[in-house]
């Protein structure tokens, strides 16, 4: 990613030292920032401003989101505001807030380069409004511009730009894991339907009952279909024991919640096309389009956002009914947020635990290994990575110039990014280390599907199951390694 996060984290390093603590509540400060805009940004698209900012806050993909050190969140804040200030300045012609959504969006895209979507949105609804291009077209070449400089730069430090970079990664990412357009889009379903959750609910509480049953049966039957095509082949419906029941169930309601979430969009342009209407359209088919056919997998962090106008659009679908129930009935309005915080509430607490199993497992390796002779080397990276370098003297590996001597020890955790096997003409099998993930949700579980972070490991958000065993093994070097490893 772009280095404004690393430029937050090191800021708040060091104006409150650096700690955990202390770097979680700064990340806060954006989260935050992201409900305001929401606020800022309902308080023109429809009559409860709270509601929407109140269902951001709800949703299982910001809990996780915020409660991270990741980049997401703060890109999410500079979007945000981006649009308002954007969207006020093409409406009054004010060249001055047209020229901060300007600064916004560079922000934005220095933070996570999905934000680029941006240009494109901003354009199209700038287009539609005032039907014609003028001189706030500049104010969109603005980003276009830093990008370039910023390609040039990492080129010229690193020998390949930034942006060259992660193209390829995508391209040879999609090509190895043999990426299938119908797949991606039905797991972005299933994602979106798991990662806000809350349509689904409301669904259920202002329409009727058949209506709700025969749209499931028809999105059990299409997956059904295309399960019978191979088209989704790659998921786990099946295995040695027979047909994973769990699994599949929870697909099927993962793939209705975001079908619903789709008909509140749909149906709520359909009804009222002006320009705002285009603008939070273009809002979700554009995020959906880079997480599902562009990006290198599909992840919540990718879906996040989508977040910030879905209230909206389940508010806007009410409007439109012009229901006494919408009106007038608290419990009915605010209940299926509350369902939704606390499964919400639950993935976030599961996730923060499968994080702390990475914590416990590079504190007991450091220990129990402090004083081997040799070197400790590690695979893998996420929480692992982090807690192995601060509490242990481990070293990652580098593959393409390993600097490994007899005697060596190195870790490998069975579930991580980027690790490799060890070949027994190097090393030898010395421990394995088991620790448990608590259930009954997983965010990131190859066996129940569920991939949050890259649907590499399921296409569900998140998973239902019980409690599984992360493992890590240790091998010791049995000869010296300099040379690059061939797989």
């Amino acid at each position: 990613n772009p280095p404004i996060v690393s430029y937050y984290i090191a800021l708040a390093a060091y104006l409150f030292g650096w700690s955990e603590v202390s770097l979680h509540l700064a990340f806060l400060v954006p989260a935050c920032g992201v409900v305001i805009g929401t606020w800022l940004l309902a308080k023109d698209f429809c009559s409860r401003p709270f509601f929407a900012s109140l269902s951001v806050i709800c949703t299982p993909v910001f809990l996780v989101s915020a409660t991270t050190l990741m980049c997401d969140v703060l890109m999410l804040a500079f979007w945000i505001f981006a649009v308002i200030f954007w969207r006020r300045g093409i409406k009054t012609d004010n060249m001055m807030q047209i020229a901060y959504a300007s600064v916004l969006i560079v922000l934005a895209i220095l933070t996570k380069f999905s934000a680029v979507c941006l240009i494109p949105l901003l354009l199209a609804y700038s287009l539609l409004e005032k039907r014609k291009i003028s001189f706030w077209i500049l104010f969109l070449f603005f980003p276009i511009v830093v990008l370039g400089i910023y390609e040039w730069v990492t080129y010229s430090f690193y020998g390949t730009g930034h942006l060259t970079y992660i193209h390829s990664f995508t391209e040879s990412a999609k090509q190895i894991r043999q990426y299938k357009y119908v797949s991606g889009i039905t797991t972005g379903i299933s994602f979106v339907g798991g990662c806000i959750l809350f349509p689904v609910f409301y669904i259920f509480v202002f329409h009727k009952k058949f209506k709700i049953i025969i749209g499931f049966a028809i999105v059990v039957l299409l997956l059904i279909w295309l399960m019978s095509f191979g088209a989704l082949v790659d998921y786990p419906i099946a295995d040695a024991d027979g047909v994973n029941w769990s699994f599949a169930v929870q697909l099927s309601v993962f793939v209705f919640s975001g079908a619903c979430f789709f008909y509140f969009v749909l149906k709520s342009f359909i009804q009222k096309r002006d320009s705002d209407s285009f603008l939070i359209f273009l809002w979700v088919v554009g995020v959906f389009t880079f997480s599902t056919v562009i990006n290198w997998s599909v992840n919540g962090r990718s879906i996040l956002p989508i977040v910030p106008v879905a209230g909206i659009f389940v508010i806007r679908h009410f409007e439109q009914l012009e229901s006494d129930l919408f009106v007038a009935n608290f419990t009915r309005l605010y209940v299926p947020l509350i369902l939704t915080l606390l499964i919400g509430l639950t993935v976030s607490f599961a996730d923060y635990k499968w994080a702390l199993v990475s914590r416990n497992a590079a504190i007991r390796l450091s220990s129990d290994y402090r004083k081997n002779p040799g070197n400790l080397w590690y695979e893998g990276h996420w929480g692992f990575q982090y807690y192995m370098s601060t509490f242990g003297r481990g070293k990652p590996l580098d593959y393409e110039k390993p600097l490994l001597i007899k005697g060596d020890l190195i870790i490998v955790p069975s579930f991580n990014s980027n690790t490799k096997p060890i070949f027994k003409s190097t090393a030898c099998y010395m421990q394995e280390l088991c620790f448990d993930v608590p259930g009954p949700i997983s965010t990131m579980n190859m066996k129940y599907g569920a991939g949050f972070y890259a649907d590499l490991a399921g296409p569900l958000p998140f998973a239902f199951g019980p409690p599984m065993l992360e493992k890590y093994y240790v091998y010791k070097m049995i000869i010296n390694k300099k040379s690059k490893f061939n797989y």
